[in-house]
Formats: structure tokens, sequence, C-alpha cells
């Protein structure tokens, strides 16, 4: 085996820059500094560039951890260390001498990363590799990994192996790799023992060793997370890869081991304060590490506002540091992580679990420390005098042309207070209905009324109305937030009116509607949105922010959400005085420089597009008819009629509406009493957003009016939106109001869970109803997005093909409001794009689409600012849930694919009826 062709790291004892002909690794620890971005080392005068390659899938490689990370790097390299991104196009599509050169490449594997095209690649060009390519394969089994712990003499739980399969299947090359660094020979047959269960049930015996149960029974797959624990007289807990605010959960059927597979089985540790430890690696030398709650505890995650984990920093001792140390030389990993348990008081500790590449998330200081470690290797691979000086390959790097061209995205606009409306109906044979008659002035359609004087009319016309006996109970809102709004709506008597005769009024609605306003937590959503596109796009092509256009709805909220995100975004850059961002015809508020605390070289201006972003009534009819259809879903009887959407729950959404109408009536009494004994403005001693605990009630009691007091045969779907709205709200902004003024009898009412019940409902309720809203059937969702979303898709399709056609990069952004993001998903799904994951997750504030690459196209989606756990995530004064990374909805198309099929279902309505 040639010794230059594969990694051979494996064998060294001590980590640092290495010869190049010898192997292709290096790292270095460096020296505690502050984090600077000026480079702490000169690099050489002619300039020469450092390329540092990323070999990831584009969710690892472009993650907010990596891009920070990255982001150091190039500041503190100064125009010397360049990163060049792969991407998942050229990782999965491009053979690999068609893959860009670098100088050191960070590579990991992850799900459905090709490791072989990386290890070729490896051979082909001969990196500096910062972690070992061919050895991650071990971390694939846990019984390779236990191997090499036990030839390390890290110490692990006493386990017992059992091997349907033979044994791990090592790839002979690799296994020769292995003997001939650390002197273990792995892939050996293992025979499968003889399992057997005791009579009583507690314990297991294989090859005549006992297990006494509680005992841990995991997969040899390192990939399978569904760990068993197995208590003693029945029952146990079933661990798995997080899913929401959930890693585990209880079984009480759980008894017998599994017999489908190979597993491993060890004694339990019962850990001290009920966590374990994730360790974080950079070289042998540098550790991190954090506690977290045991997944065996309750499997409750508590997450942060970055919707991680809630973490917490500790120190390892010393033995547990040489464990690092062993992990990082012995599988080759110099950036990985790996699990600790420790037991009694701290005396004793063992490592459970090895992981491959893994950085800690949302810690500043280990960005920095991390950045100045991996920059140190960039040094000085610049100035080893085995550097490679090689001139142009002998054939075109057609890797080159994978750059990003042209992002394209649109946004959803940042946190806003609850919406809120009164509805009022009445006939207008009755006197008393006079004042609202005369307001309509002989009008044929609703008249909106926004101003002050405007709502002035009204509550005078309600006053009159009350003086000439109104039989209706007939009251605007007390909050007169800025947003507040009527409408008066006529209606007519059906039927043909004689020539010449004007339609008959028959009744009048009106209807109040206010709330929406932007919110503080808003600010830095749209700020925090702004600069971490800018590091992720500086990172991947620059030049996309010399070309930047920004579009807006003219609703408050939305153009606000613009104008900081726009702010952030080009802080700091200088502009060409052509940038399509400097429009004809903007709109420029004060506002922005105020809320988001930035300032840019330029103003800052949007371009209001009324015809693609702002609200429609085309499919206003037609949305009306799904929603009466959607009432049937929640109804009880007529199962017959009931549209088949999908439901996560086991119980029928119509028992799930009884437990909230349940759970709100209980709240009600509950919330009633408080308000009535205690000192509610004590509870909450700053309030947000302009509420107050008036506001609050007056809120929750409008809830408790649409679920508890109306028969569930006429229960409205649409109120479902509004209780999850306005819980997710006060889970942010009135915490603490919140539980408190739920709190029967001064129980903790985080102990009691009942918010949580009411939440879990709420949520399931509105995942099933708020995406049907906009279409049950395929041609209903195609229909209303064509309605509602046309004029935008007809546009985005134009920006594609603009930059396709430009030789300038771009970056386009649409700033709009959910039901535009939910139709023209709808659009795209129905186009015949081959879609990778069609299941629209829900689509939170500052949600996003986006496309990009030259010649290639990837659309992808973004929850937006979410959390599955909203009433437990960690909250600072800012109240502000952080946007999650987008996912891909489909792979890496090709253009002309995409755009024929867009253009196809463009072609299918002419320009009139959008």
């Amino acid at each position: 085996m040639d010794s230059t062709t594969i990694p051979r790291t494996l064998s060294t004892r001590k980590f640092g820059y290495q010869d190049r002909s010898r192997s292709r690794s290096a790292f270095s620890t460096g020296r505690a500094e502050s984090p600077s971005p000026k480079p702490d080392r000169e690099y050489p005068s002619d300039g020469s560039k450092v390329i540092l390659g990323v070999c990831a899938r584009d969710i690892k490689a472009r993650s907010k951890a990596m891009r920070e990370i990255l982001t150091r790097i190039v500041e503190r390299g100064r125009g010397h260390v360049e990163v060049k991104i792969f991407g998942d196009k050229v990782i999965l599509d491009e053979d690999v001498e068609n893959w860009p050169r670098c100088d050191i490449l960070i590579s990991f594997f992850s799900a459905d990363f090709p490791l072989e095209k990386a290890v070729q690649y490896v051979r082909l060009r001969n990196p500096v590799c910062i972690n070992d390519l061919p050895t991650q394969a071990l971390l694939w089994d846990r019984r390779s990994v236990y191997a090499i712990l036990d030839h390390f003499g890290v110490p692990t739980p006493r386990r017992f192996i059992v091997s349907r399969d033979g044994g791990p299947k090592v790839d002979p090359e690799l296994v020769q790799m292995v003997e001939a660094s650390i002197g273990l020979t792995l892939g050996a047959p293992m025979p499968a023992p003889e399992v057997t269960v005791r009579e009583d049930g507690n314990a297991l015996i294989i090859d005549g060793n006992v297990l006494e149960k509680p005992f841990v029974e995991k997969p040899v797959s390192g990939e399978d997370h569904n760990v068993f624990i197995y208590f003693r007289n029945g029952g146990g807990r079933r661990l798995f890869r997080k899913i929401g605010n959930q890693s585990s959960e209880l079984d009480p059927t759980l008894s017998h081991p599994r017999t489908d597979g190979s597993y491993i089985y060890e004694e339990f540790i019962g850990v001290d304060n009920a966590e374990d430890i994730k360790v974080y690696t950079l070289g042998p030398t540098y550790t991190h590490a954090e506690t977290r709650k045991s997944p065996v505890v309750d499997g409750v995650v508590r997450r942060n506002t970055d919707g991680k984990e809630i973490r917490f920093v500790t120190h390892l001792n010393d033995a547990e540091k040489s464990w690092a140390r062993k992990i990082c030389e012995g599988f080759g990993q110099r950036v990985c992580g790996f699990d600790v348990l420790r037991c009694d008081n701290g005396r004793r500790s063992m490592v459970i679990d090895v992981n491959g590449w893994s950085f800690v998330k949302g810690n500043e200081s280990y960005y920095d420390k991390a950045a100045e470690i991996l920059y140190e290797v960039c040094h000085r691979v610049s100035t080893s005098p085995n550097r490679s000086n090689a001139t142009a390959p002998p054939f075109p790097d057609l890797a080159s042309s994978w750059v990003l061209k042209a992002n394209v995205t649109v946004f959803r606009h940042a946190d806003r207070t609850p919406k809120q409306k009164l509805k009022f109906n009445f006939p207008v044979a009755e006197l008393w209905t006079t004042p609202f008659v005369r307001l309509l002035n002989g009008e044929n359609e609703e008249i909106i009324l926004r101003e002050s004087q405007q709502l002035t009319l009204i509550a005078a016309a309600i006053e009159e109305a009350k003086t000439l006996g109104a039989t209706e109970q007939c009251s605007e809102p007390k909050d007169r937030s800025p947003g507040t709004k009527a409408q008066l709506k006529p209606g007519f008597k059906r039927g043909k009116n004689p020539p010449g005769t004007r339609k008959k009024l028959e009744k009048l609605q009106l209807v109040f509607k206010w709330g929406g306003e932007f919110t503080h937590a808003a600010r830095y959503q749209s700020r925090d949105l702004g600069e971490n596109i800018k590091k992720d796009i500086s990172i991947i092509n620059k030049d996309v922010l010399n070309n930047v256009k920004i579009f807006t709805s003219s609703e408050r909220r939305v153009v606000a959400s613009a104008e900081i995100f726009a702010a952030a975004l080009l802080e700091g850059l200088h502009l060409p005085s052509s940038s399509p961002s400097m429009a004809s015809t903007p709109v420029r508020s004060s506002r922005s420089s105020d809320a988001s605390g930035l300032s840019v070289t330029q103003p800052i201006q949007l371009i209001v597009r009324k015809d693609l972003l702002d609200d429609s009534n085309a499919a206003k009819d037609l949305m009306d008819d799904v929603k009466k259809r959607l009432k049937i879903l929640l109804r009880p009887g007529e199962p017959e009629k009931r549209p088949e959407l999908t439901w996560r729950m086991k119980k029928e959404p119509v028992e799930v509406v009884k437990e909230v109408i349940e759970l709100l009536s209980s709240f009600r009494a509950i919330m009633r009493k408080n308000f009535e004994e205690m000192d509610v403005n004590k509870i909450q001693t700053r309030w947000c957003c302009s509420d107050e605990p008036w506001l609050f009630r007056e809120r929750w009691e409008k809830l408790f009016e649409d679920f508890c007091d109306v028969k569930q045969e006429k229960f409205d779907p649409s109120r479902v939106s509004e209780l999850y709205d306005t819980i997710k709200y006060c889970a942010l902004h009135h915490r603490a109001f919140l539980f408190a003024i739920f709190d029967a009898a001064g129980d903790d009412q985080r102990k009691d869970r009942k918010l949580h019940e009411l939440y879990g409902r709420a949520k399931a309720l509105f995942d099933l109803v708020a995406p049907q809203e906009y279409g049950i059937e395929a041609w209903e969702k195609e229909e209303i997005g064509v309605l509602t979303s046309l004029p935008l898709m007809r546009k985005v399709v134009g920006d594609l093909e603009e930059a396709r056609n430009s030789e300038q990069p771009s970056f386009t952004a649409y700033f709009t409001k959910e039901s535009h993001i939910h139709t023209l998903v709808n659009l795209v799904l129905t186009s015949g794009l081959p879609i990778a994951s069609p299941r629209i997750p829900e689509l939170d504030y500052a949600g996003r689409g986006k496309s990009d690459k030259e010649y290639s196209i990837k659309l992808s989606l973004s929850e937006g600012a979410h959390s599955s756990n909203v009433l437990d995530s960690a909250l600072d004064a800012r109240h502000s849930l952080n946007v999650t990374t987008r996912r891909g909805l489909t792979q890496h198309l090709d253009y002309s694919l995409v755009i024929d099929k867009l253009s196809n279902t463009l072609a299918e309505f002419p320009r009139s009826a959008s």
C-alpha cells in the first residue's frame, strides 16, 4: 500500500504540521490569544493564498457554527485564506477530477455523503486533511468503536455483544491501515452467541454470562439511534434521535430484548445529577465539554432561542482529557465529539459513544478558539517549504463554474403581535341599524376604515345604535392599536333586480381587526437573518452582494422586516452606485436605523410591489369554500364527508378539539379567579409590545368565547390558528404572566404541564388545518396558488432567467405574508418538479424559500423563527427565536428542467389571470 495515497496519521502520536510527502494531515492547538481578526503570523510576501476546502453536505457546510468559524478564519487571514465550499451539486454529481483544488480539506461524513468519492479525491489531490477520511468508516459500527477504545485503555461500561451478522464489515484496506498504525486487528468473525432471558425476566444470559436489568440495548450501527433501556420488573424507555422536544419515551410494554439484528448490551449507569457530558475536540490537546439533561430522565429536551438543546460548560479531569487525546489520535479525527457518563459523585467516568465531526453550537468563545486553531493550520501550510508550487493543472478546472450565481429568496415578515377580530352581523330592517347604513353611503362593496377619524365615526355609529335600541351587542375593541381597522360589508337580496333598480340591502356585517404589529423580537430576527445570510454569501461568493434588489409589500410589519434585514445585509458594504437596491421608486423609513442599530454606507431603499406581495381577494371565494369543508373535519358526525389528510395523533381531530375545549374551559375559570384574587400588576413588572394585564385578559376571553361558548357542531376551524398564535406569543413575550395566571391553587404550571398539553393539541390542529386553508385537493392548491402568487412566481422565474444571462451575480429578496409563501410553495409542488420532501412544515415568522446555483437550481425551505418547544425554550430580553436552517425542497436540478417546469405552469395561465 502506497503511504502517499491514504492519510497515515493514525500512527502519529503528536499532531502538528507534518511533511506533506509523508502525511496529509495537520493540526495545531496554538496559544491562547484574543479573537482579533489580525493574523498572528505573516504570510509569504508573494501574496499567495491558502485554499481551505469544505467538502460536506450543504446542511453541514453552511450551518451557523461552520459559517461563524469560517468567517473568523477568513478575517484572521486578511486576504490570505480563501474558503471553497464544494456544495452538494459538485459532491453528488461531479467526478472527483472536477472538484475544486484546495491546500487544506475539511471533509466529514453525514447522511447521504459519498465518503468513497471524498477518499478518491484525497488520493488524487493530496490535500492536508483536518480529519482522516478512510477512518471515518470505523464510526459506522459500534463494535469497531469499542474495540479501538479498549485498545487505548479508554474505560467503557461492561458490555456483551450479540452479533447475528458475523461481525463488523471493515474494508480490507482499512483493516491493514489500522493494524499498521495502531497494532489492532479489526474485522475478525464474531459467531452468534447463545442468548436467553432468565425465568424471572430480570436478566439476560449471553453465553452463560449474566447481565442484570436495568441494561441498555444498542444497535451495532452507529447511525441507528434507537437505543432501548430495559427496567427491572418490566417496562423500559425508548431513546431516539431528537424529534422536536422529545429524545425518548417511556414504554411500559418494553420487556423482551430485540432479536431482529445485532446488538450491544451494556450495564445501565446511574449518572450524577441526571446529566451526561458531550465532549468536543479541536486537536488532541484542546477540548470543550458541556453537560446536558440525560435523555433517560423524561425525554423532554429543553431548548434555547436558537432551538438548540440547553447545555452548561463543564471541565474535564486529567483522565478524561487523556481520553480525548487518545480518541483524536486513535480514530484520526482531530475535530470530533464523544459522550461521557460520570457516576459515584465524579469518582468514576466512562465513554459510551464516539461521534464524527462535531462543533459546539452557539458559543462565541468556542468559535474564536476553533478559528484560531484552524487558522494556525492554514498558516503552517502556507509557510511549509514542501508546499506545492505547481502551475495550472493540465486540464480545465470545471468545478470553478459551480459558484453561487444568484440567490432568490422569498421571506415572511418577522414576529408580530397576535391578530384579532370581532365580527357582528345584523339585518337593516331595524331602526337602530340606520347609523351603519348611513355610514355605508350607498356603496355596493365593503368599505374599510383605518384612520383615527374614520374609526371615530364607527364608534359614534355604535353609540347612536345603542340609543335607538340596538338588539345586537355591538362594540369596538378596547385596544385601539395603530393597526386597527373596521370593515363594513353590505349583503344584498339574492335574485335579479328589475331594470333600472338597485339591489336591495338586506344585511350588514361589521368586522373589527387589530393586532399584527411589529414586535421588538422582530427587530432582532430581521437583523440576525440579514447578518447570517451576509456571512453565508460572503463565504460562497461575496460578489453576489454587489447586486442586491429587495422588494416588499406595503404592510408596515413587512416593510419594517425588509428594512432591518437590508441594513444588516448591507452593513459596511460599499455598493456600486448603480446597485439596483437604489431603485427609482423606493420607500424608505427612518424606523430602520433605530430598530436595527445598524448603519450602512448608503440609504436603505426598498422597492414596494403591491401587485406581487400584497393581499389579494382573487382567491377569496375558493378559499371560503375550502374552509367550509374543513369545518366538517373538526365537527362531530359525518365522518364519510371528511377529507383524507395527514394526521400525526392517534386520536381523531374531533376528539382533540373536544379536549382543547375542556382545557380552555378549565383555564377560563382559573384565570377569572386569579384576576379577582391576585394583584395581577405585580406578577410581571415589565411588559413589552404595548401589552398590559387587561389586554392579556381581553385576548384570552375572546378565545374562550370562540371555543367554549359555541356548540362543537358549529366550531370554526379558523380559530385554531388564533389559539396557537396566542399561546406562542404569550410564551415568548409574557411567559411569567402566562404560567402564573393559569396556575390553579398555587401549583407550579410548569410541573402541572396542562399548558403544555394545550399547546401540543393546538399545534397538532394547526398543522392539520393551516396548510389546507390554501387548498385540500391538488387542483385547489394550484388554483388558489395561481390566484394569489402567480405574479410573484412569474417574477421569480424572470429573476432566474436574468441571472442566467447576466455576467453579474445577484441577490434578490421578496418580503411578504404567510399566504404568499404557502401558495408559492404549492405552485412549485404542483409544477411537476421532483420534490425531495413534499411535506411542508409550519412556516413561522421570517420563514423563507430559496433557489440558487448557476445553471443548477436548488429549492430550499426554512420553517423560520420556530421552536417546537416554545413553552420551555430559554429566553433572554429579546424574546426572539432565531430562524431555523433551511431544508432542501429539491436536490440540485438542471437549470433548464426547473425553468421549463415552472414556465409550463405559467404558460397555462395567461397574464390576464394574474
